[in-house]
């Protein structure tokens, strides 16, 4: 695979997406508009990039951030007025004081719940893990292990026997991170369609560093007509199937705080 052209370089590219008539922005949180912390309550938005956003909304049609996280402990990092908390992969969101869910989002949430239980009586031996029920999807998170390899084999070997007879439950791997949804469950392509025919896009510029962003890249070429930018935030240990999947990337958060400098001025 060739490497990825930086996004930085190609600022012909991000002009497209701003000078649309209906812009829209979305972003992953944690690798991208934050730095990867020790733990999930660690992690900030960096400041360059909150200010970007602050400036960004108003001048695009949308601005919201993406993530695996419930959409109120997103709107807790993020805390700026008019941005929208798309939380839990696109199960929920949280923008302006008002909260929404899809029924279907519910549909799966309660063998998920049961699958992390089970995951986490099988793994009550292994130091530094952390579970997280998120209501409509789980996380166990081993950065904190002391053996992060060993852990990651515990958590596989448990999840061998817990998923199969589970029924409806899909898991997969990130950064550190086993997370468990529902084998129906919306993921970040959908939240990114969902916000394309709300907001009447006409351009969409998508930024994500981990497996889940895979979904809303891969996605992106079909929302309606819209174009489209991908950027994957490289890091040390981004999935090869990111790469493959974006048409730019970016050199970390620093380098994405630039990038949206660059789309709001």
């Amino acid at each position: 695979m060739a490497a990825l052209a930086n996004i930085l370089d190609h600022s012909d590219a991000l002009r497209r997406i701003a000078r649309s008539s209906r812009p829209g922005l979305a972003l992953d949180f944690d690798g991208t508009l934050s730095e990867i912390a020790p733990t999930s309550e660690a992690a900030v938005l960096n400041p360059r990039c909150g200010e970007a956003l602050r400036r960004a909304v108003g001048k695009f049609a949308v601005v919201a951030v993406i993530s695996g996280r419930s959409a109120l402990d997103l709107a807790h990092k993020v805390d700026i007025p008019g941005v929208v908390c798309v939380g839990n992969h696109g199960a929920e969101r949280f923008v302006g004081g008002v909260y929404e869910s899809s029924e279907d989002a519910f549909v799966g949430a309660d063998a998920v719940s049961c699958a992390l239980a089970r995951i986490k009586r099988a793994t009550a031996g292994v130091g530094g893990l952390v579970y997280e029920d998120k209501g409509f999807s789980a996380s166990i998170h081993y950065r904190a292990a002391a053996d992060r390899e060993s852990a990651r084999q515990e958590l596989r070997r448990a999840l061998e026997t817990v998923v199969p007879n589970a029924g409806g439950v899909e898991s997969f791997w990130g950064k550190m991170i086993l997370e468990l949804r529902p084998s129906r469950a919306v993921n970040k392509g959908d939240a990114l369609a969902a916000l394309v025919a709300d907001y009447r896009l006409d351009a969409l510029a998508f930024a994500g560093d981990d497996t889940t962003d895979i979904d809303a890249m891969r996605r992106l070429p079909a929302l309606d007509g819209a174009a489209a930018l991908s950027v994957a935030v490289i890091s040390d240990d981004a999935p090869p199937a990111l790469l493959d999947a974006a048409d730019y990337a970016a050199n970390g958060v620093d380098e994405v705080a630039e990038m949206l400098e660059m789309l709001v001025e």
